[in-house]
C-alpha cells in the first residue's frame, strides 16, 4: 500500500497540492496563535512588567483586598517596606532582592518644575533592568540619572545640576541638590512612561522619603541555582506573614504579568481566555477547511477506489493507501505550515517595531508547543479528514460506486438524518451562545459557537444551492452560461455546497473578528471614557481664577478640543467642594456623553453612595441634589449654573463680585496626541496660567496606557484576521479548481453538444461569482451575529457593550469574496476551455 500511495501522490500531484495548501494554511493559522499567545506575553513582559521581567519571583501587595478589610483590621497590612524586604533577603534560597519604589518626587530643571519617579537600580546583575545610554548610575546621594525620553524633552544632559524635593512620610519638606551622572534608556513601561523616571542611589531615596520609610511597589527576588520556585513561595509566603503583611501576592513574572493585564479587565484573565478561543478556533478552522477540501478529493476518486476494489483490492488496503498519502501530505504540509507562520509573525513584528515607535519593545517568542502542537495537529487533522470521506466511500459497493451517487435532499433518508442533526446542534449551541453572551463567559459562548456553526454547515446543503440557482435564474436573463451555471447548482448540490462551505468558513471568521474587535474597541473606549472622565484638570489649590485671555490661549492650543471653568459654589453635608459650569462647556470636554448632570443633578465620583446629596451654597442656602454617579474614582462633583442659581442661590455674577472665588479647569485634549505631545501641552498650559507643572494633571496619561494595551490586544487580533483571509481565499481557490478537474469529462460533452469556449469560460465564472456571493454574504450574517455575541461574552468584565458594525469593511468582504471567487475560477476554466473535447471525454 506504501506504493500505491506513492504512485498516487505522483500521478495526482496537482490534486494534492489542494490539500496541501490547505493543512499548510491552517496549520500556520494554529502555529500563528500560539506563537502570538507567547509573543504577546513576553511583549507585555517587555512593556508594563519591564521592572521585574528579569526576576524569579515577584512580591506585591494587595491594596483592593486591603481596601475590602473591615476597619479593625486596620493599619494597612499589604504595603511593602524595608522590614519585608529584609525578611525576603533572609530566607534560604534567594540569592538577591529588590525593591521597586517608583517614589513621587519634584524635579527642578532649568527654573521649571516637573514630576518625577525616583527608583534605585538592582545592584544584582540579574535583577537589574536599568539600561544606560550614556554616563554612569549614580553612585552617591548627590548623584541621580535621568531616563532618555525626559532627558531629550527638558534638555536634561549629563552633568547638569537638578534640585530634586520630597515630603517624608513624617511630613518634613527635603531638598537636595544633585548632579546628572548619566542618562538611561527610554522605559518601555506605559505606567513608569507616563512621568520623567529617576534613578538613584539608596542614601538618597532615603533622604527624600525618610530613614526606612521607603515604601514598595513590588519586591524582586534572584532564586539561587537549583531551587524550585513554586516550592520557594511557602516559605516567602510565612516570612511575610511574620512581618505583619496580611495581603499579598507572590507571583512569576509570567504570572505577575497575567494579574497586571486581569486588572486591567475587572480582575479576570480575559487577555489569556481570548487568546485560548483564537487558538481553538485555529483548530476547528483548519479541521473544517481540510476535511472540506480532503472530502472533496476523495469525493471524486470515488470510482477510482471502486474499481480498485473491482480488482481484488482489499477495503483495509485501499484505507490504508489513503491514510498513508494523507500521513506524508500532513507531516510535510504541517511542518510547511509552521515554517510560514515563523517567518509572517517575524516579518510583522519587524515592521511593528520599525513603523511605530510605541510598539518597539514587540517581542517574537516560538515557544516548543508552537511547533509541536501544529504538527500533531495537522498531521491528525488531515488523517481524520481523509479517513471519514474515504470510510464513507468504503462503505458502498463497488458497482454502486461506479453510479453516481444520490446527494442528501430533503426527500431522502440521509437529507432527513442531516436536517435532525443540523437542527439539534444549530438550537443547541445558540443557546450556548446566548447564555455565554448574557453570563460575559467566552468559554461557554465559544462552545455554543462551535455547536451551532456545524448546524449551520449541515443545513446549508438543504438550502445552498437552492439559493444559488434561484438568484442565477434572476440574474442570468436569456444566456446560455447563466442558466447552466444556476442549473448546476441543484444539479450537483453536494459540489456546490463543498464550494460554497469553503468560502462560507472563511468569510463568517472573518466577519467575526471584524465585528467582534470593532465593537470590542467601542466598548473599551466608552468604557475607558466614563473611568477616566476627563484629561486634563488644572487645579493649584490655591484659591485662583485664571484671565480671561490665559484661557483663551488655552483653549487655542494645538490638541486642546475642549475647555470648562468650573468655579466654586457651595459644599456638601459630607464636606465635598461642589463647582459649577455651563452643560454646555462641561459636555465638550466629557469623555463620555452619557455623563452630562441635568438640571437638579450633581455629577460624582463612584466613591459616593445613595441616591441623593445634600448641598448648602456659598451663600447659606440649601437643597437636594440628584446624584450621577460616574465610574471615575476621582472627581470634583459639578452642577449646572442653572442648578446652582435654583437651588443653592450662586450665579455667575454674585461669584464675579466675590474676592475669593476660586475655580478648576477641565480641558478634553485630541485622542491622536502621543505622550511626549501630552507632556508639552501640560508644561505650555503651567506656563501660559502661571501654575506649577504640578496643577496639570487628570486621567489623559492613563487613559494613553490603557489605549496602548488595547491598541496591541486588536494588533494581535488584526493580524489573526489577515491569517483568516488567506484561509478564505486559499480554501475557495482550492475547491473550485477541484470542482474544475471533477467535471473534465462533463464540460468536454458540453463543448461536444456545441457550447464555445468563451460560453464555457463565462459559465465557470458566472457559477463562482453566484456561489461565492452567496457564501459570502450568509458568511458576513453569521460572523456579524458571532461577533456581536462574543464581543458581548468578552465585554461582560468590562461593563456595557457598545455595538458597532464596521458596514464599509463588510461590504468590503463580500466584494473581495466575489472577486477571488472569479479570480480562482480563472485558471481552471482556461484550463479546461484549451481541453479538445475528445480529449476531456477519454480522461479518467
Amino acid at each position: 500500500m506504501l506504493k500505491l500511495a506513492l504512485a498516487n501522490l505522483k500521478t495526482y500531484s496537482r490534486r494534492f497540492i489542494a490539500v496541501t495548501l490547505a493543512v499548510m494554511i491552517g496549520t500556520a493559522f494554529l502555529a500563528a496563535t500560539l506563537m502570538v499567545n507567547a509573543s504577546a506575553t513576553e511583549s507585555l513582559k517587555a512593556s508594563i512588567g519591564s521592572s521585574y521581567a528579569n526576576a524569579d519571583l515577584v512580591v506585591t501587595g494587595d491594596y483592593m483586598a486591603d481596601m475590602d478589610a473591615d476597619d479593625s483590621e486596620r493599619p494597612e497590612t499589604y504595603s511593602l517596606d524595608a522590614k519585608t524586604l529584609k525578611a525576603i533577603e533572609d530566607i534560604d534560597g534567594v540569592a538577591a532582592v529588590h525593591g521597586v519604589t517608583n517614589s513621587g518626587v519634584s524635579v527642578n530643571a532649568g527654573g521649571r518644575d516637573y514630576y518625577a519617579s525616583a527608583n534605585t537600580a538592582a545592584t544584582n546583575t540579574k535583577l537589574n533592568t536599568t539600561t544606560l545610554a550614556s554616563g554612569s548610575l549614580p553612585t552617591g546621594g548627590d548623584q541621580v540619572a535621568v531616563d532618555a525620553t525626559y532627558a531629550g524633552e527638558y534638555n536634561i544632559s549629563v552633568g547638569d545640576v537638578l534640585e530634586v524635593g520630597s515630603t517624608t512620610a513624617e511630613g518634613k519638606e527635603v531638598s537636595r541638590q544633585v548632579k546628572v551622572s548619566g542618562i538611561t534608556a527610554a522605559s518601555n513601561d506605559p505606567i513608569t512612561g507616563a512621568a520623567m523616571n529617576l534613578t538613584v542611589g539608596q542614601s538618597l531615596l532615603e533622604a527624600l522619603s525618610g530613614p526606612g520609610d521607603a515604601s514598595y511597589g513590588s519586591i524582586t527576588l534572584a532564586a539561587k541555582d537549583g531551587v524550585d520556585l513554586q516550592g520557594l513561595k511557602a516559605p516567602l509566603a510565612t516570612a511575610l506573614e511574620a512581618t505583619g503583611l496580611k495581603y499579598f501576592h507572590i507571583n512569576t513574572p509570567d504570572e505577575q504579568i497575567v494579574a497586571d493585564v486581569a486588572a486591567f479587565s475587572g480582575g479576570s484573565d480575559q487577555l489569556t481566555i481570548v487568546l485560548l478561543v483564537f487558538a481553538l478556533i485555529a483548530l476547528v478552522v483548519t479541521g473544517l477547511v481540510v476535511m472540506n477540501t480532503f472530502a472533496v478529493l476523495i469525493a471524486q476518486r470515488t470510482r477510482e477506489l471502486a474499481l480498485m476494489r473491482t480488482l481484488g483490492a482489499l477495503r483495509a488496503q485501499i484505507r490504508s493507501s489513503v491514510l498513508i498519502e494523507a500521513l506524508l501530505i500532513g507531516l510535510l504540509a504541517s511542518a510547511a505550515g509552521v515554517l510560514l507562520a515563523t517567518g509572517i509573525m517575524a516579518g510583522l513584528i519587524a515592521i511593528l517595531g520599525a513603523t511605530v515607535p510605541e510598539m518597539s519593545f514587540a517581542i517574537l517568542a516560538v515557544p516548543a508547543q508552537a511547533i509541536i502542537v501544529p504538527i500533531l495537529a495537522g498531521t491528525l487533522i488531515t488523517l481524520v479528514a481523509a479517513w471519514v470521506p474515504a470510510g464513507k466511500a468504503m462503505s458502498v459497493s463497488p458497482l454502486a460506486a461506479l453510479r453516481p451517487a444520490d446527494d442528501a435532499a430533503v426527500g431522502n433518508k440521509a437529507g432527513k438524518v442531516r436536517i435532525v442533526f443540523g437542527l439539534l446542534l444549530l438550537l443547541a449551541g445558540a443557546a450556548a451562545l446566548a447564555f455565554g453572551a448574557i453570563q460575559g463567559n467566552i468559554l461557554i459562548a465559544f462552545g455554543g459557537g462551535m455547536l451551532s456553526f456545524p448546524g449551520v454547515l449541515m443545513l446549508g446543503s438543504l438550502f445552498l444551492p437552492k439559493t444559488v440557482s434561484a438568484i442565477g435564474k434572476l440574474t442570468s436573463g436569456s444566456s446560455v452560461p447563466g442558466k447552466l451555471a444556476s442549473l448546476n447548482a441543484v444539479r450537483n448540490p453536494g459540489r456546490t455546497t463543498a464550494t460554497a462551505t469553503a468560502l462560507l468558513i472563511g468569510v463568517t471568521l472573518v466577519s467575526m473578528m471584524m465585528v467582534g474587535a470593532q465593537t470590542a474597541k467601542t466598548s473599551l473606549g466608552d468604557a475607558l471614557g466614563s473611568e477616566y472622565l476627563v484629561d486634563v484638570e488644572v487645579n493649584d489649590y490655591s484659591g485662583t481664577t485664571y484671565p480671561a485671555d490665559s484661557l483663551s490661549k488655552v483653549g487655542a492650543m494645538d490638541g486642546v478640543e475642549g475647555l470648562a471653568e468650573l468655579t466654586f459654589v457651595g459644599n456638601s453635608k459630607s464636606g465635598q467642594e461642589i463647582f459649577a459650569t455651563d452643560p454646555d462647556n462641561l459636555k465638550s470636554v466629557l469623555n463620555s456623553g452619557k455623563q452630562v448632570p441635568a438640571a437638579g443633578q450633581v455629577l460624582v465620583s463612584s466613591n459616593n453612595e445613595g441616591k441623593t446629596m445634600e448641598a448648602t451654597g456659598a451663600g447659606g442656602k440649601s437643597g437636594t441634589l440628584d446624584m450621577l454617579i460616574t465610574e471615575s474614582n476621582a472627581l470634583q462633583p459639578v452642577i449646572g449654573w442653572d442648578t446652582a442659581t435654583s437651588m443653592l442661590g450662586v450665579t455667575k455674577e454674585s461669584v464675579a463680585k466675590d474676592q475669593n472665588a476660586r475655580t478648576v479647569l477641565w480641558l478634553k485634549v485630541d485622542d491622536q496626541l502621543d505622550a511626549a505631545a501630552v507632556r508639552s501641552l501640560q508644561t505650555d498650559m503651567a506656563d501660559e496660567l502661571n501654575v506649577d507643572e504640578f496643577a496639570v494633571g487628570g486621567g489623559v496619561m492613563e487613559k494613553q496606557m490603557f489605549n496602548t494595551v488595547i491598541d496591541m490586544l486588536l494588533m494581535i487580533v488584526s493580524g489573526l484576521l489577515a491569517v483568516a483571509v488567506l484561509i478564505a481565499l486559499i480554501g475557495v481557490a482550492n475547491t473550485l479548481s477541484l470542482s474544475v478537474l471533477e467535471r473534465t469529462r462533463e464540460n468536454s460533452l458540453l463543448r461536444a453538444l456545441g457550447l464555445t469556449r468563451g460560453q464555457l469560460k463565462a459559465m465557470l465564472a458566472t457559477e463562482a461569482v453566484l456561489i461565492g456571493g452567496v457564501a459570502a454574504l450568509l458568511g458576513v450574517l453569521l460572523g456579524s451575529a458571532y461577533g456581536l455575541l462574543g464581543a458581548q461574552s468578552v465585554m461582560g468584565a468590562f461593563g456595557a457593550m457598545s455595538v458597532s458594525i464596521p458596514w464599509f469593511q463588510l461590504v468590503a468582504v463580500i466584494a473581495v469574496s466575489v472577486v477571488a471567487a472569479l479570480a480562482a475560477s480563472i485558471v481552471p476554466a482556461r484550463r479546461a476551455a484549451k481541453l479538445a473535447p475528445v480529449q476531456g471525454l477519454a480522461s479518467e
